[in-house]
C-alpha cells in the first residue's frame, strides 16, 4: 500500500508530474497490487526505454566514455605507476642486499667475491687497453631467478633469496667488486625507468650517470641510475646531449646541461657519449 506516489508521464510533448496523497483519511477503498503485474510493466518499460535511445544519442554516449577514458590514461599514466613500483622494488632489493653484504663483512671480514651471488662468470674491468692495462676491479650481475651460483650456500645465511631486477632479462643488478680474493669494497647498480629520479640526482647518477668506467670498451660503460656501495660510486662528470643539428655533444656536468641552451631537448640528455649514441642512431660518427 503506498501513501504517497508521483506519477509521470513520458508520453507527451510536455513532461507531466501529479502528485497523488492516499492517507488513511483520503481511502474510500483499498488499493491492492498484484506484484506480477507490477514486475511485467516494470520490464516492458525497461525495455521500451532503451528503444527510446537513438543511434546519434548511443555514439554521444560512447564518445563520451571513451573521452573520459583517455582523461584518465593521461592524468594517471599506468605506464609510469608501473615504472615507479619496478623502482620502488629496485631501491628495497639493493638496501636488502647493502643490509647482507655488511653482515657478511662483520663475520669473514671480506664482501663476496661474484663467484659467491653472481649468476655469470664476473668479468675483468681493465683502465686502459692493450698489454699495459690495469685491472680495476671485477663485474657481473645479481638475479636470483638465475640458477644459484656454486659457492652461495656460504652467503645464504645472510639472505635467503638473491633479489633480482622486475624486468630481468632486459635489465640486471650490476655487481662490482674489489679484485682481489678477499674483497674491502663493493657497488651494486641499478638501471631506474624513472632517470631522473630525486635519490639519483642527489647520488649524481641521473640519467645512466652511474655504472663502470672501465669495461672493455673505450667508451665509459655508464647507464645505472641508483646505487648502494661501501665506498664511492663511479659516477660520470662528463654528460652528453642532443644539440639542435641533432648530434651527441659534450654538456658537462648533469646540472650544466640541464640549463644549457645547446640541449633544446631535456630529455635527450645522457650520462656518458656512449649511451647518448646508442639511444640516438645517427648522431654520433
Amino acid at each position: 500500500m503506498y501513501e504517497i506516489a508521483y506519477l509521470v508521464n513520458f508520453g507527451t510533448n510536455k513532461l507531466e508530474i501529479k502528485r497523488s496523497i492516499y492517507t488513511n483519511d483520503r481511502k474510500p477503498f483499498y488499493i491492492r497490487v498484484n506484484p506480477s503485474s507490477v514486475r511485467e510493466n516494470s520490464s516492458s518499460l525497461i525495455r521500451g526505454n532503451l528503444c527510446s535511445f537513438t543511434l546519434m544519442e548511443l555514439l554521444i554516449i560512447i564518445s563520451l566514455i571513451a573521452l573520459l577514458a583517455a582523461i584518465v590514461l593521461i592524468l594517471f599514466n599506468p605506464w609510469q605507476q608501473i615504472g615507479k613500483s619496478y623502482d620502488v622494488k629496485r631501491k628495497h632489493d639493493l638496501n636488502e642486499l647493502r643490509k647482507a653484504f655488511e653482515d657478511y663483512y662483520n663475520d669473514k671480514g671480506c664482501y663476496p667475491t661474484g663467484n659467491v651471488i653472481c649468476y655469470n662468470t664476473p668479468k675483468e674491468d681493465k683502465k686502459g687497453v692493450g698489454q699495459g692495462a690495469t685491472l680495476v676491479g671485477y663485474s657481473c650481475n645479481i638475479c636470483g631467478n638465475e640458477a644459484a651460483p656454486p659457492q652461495f650456500s656460504s652467503f645464504s645465511s645472510y639472505i635467503s633469496r638473491l633479489s633480482c631486477d622486475p624486468e630481468h632479462s632486459r635489465k640486471d643488478y650490476l655487481y662490482q667488486y674489489d679484485p682481489v680474493p678477499c674483497p674491502s669494497w663493493y657497488r651494486i647498480y641499478a638501471d631506474l625507468n624513472i632517470e631522473s629520479d630525486t635519490e639519483s640526482v642527489d647520488l649524481g647518477c641521473p640519467l645512466g650517470g652511474c655504472g663502470l668506467k672501465y669495461p672493455p670498451a673505450p667508451t665509459p660503460q655508464y647507464g645505472y641510475d641508483y646505487g648502494v656501495s661501501n665506498t664511492n660510486l663511479e659516477v660520470s662528470n662528463v654528460y652528453n646531449c642532443i644539440d639542435s643539428g641533432n648530434i651527441c655533444n659534450t654538456c658537462n656536468t648533469y646540472d650544466e646541461c640541464i640549463v644549457d641552451p645547446g640541449c633544446p631537448n631535456k630529455s635527450k640528455i645522457y650520462g656518458s657519449l656512449g649511451l647518448c649514441c646508442v639511444n640516438n642512431p645517427g648522431s654520433c660518427p
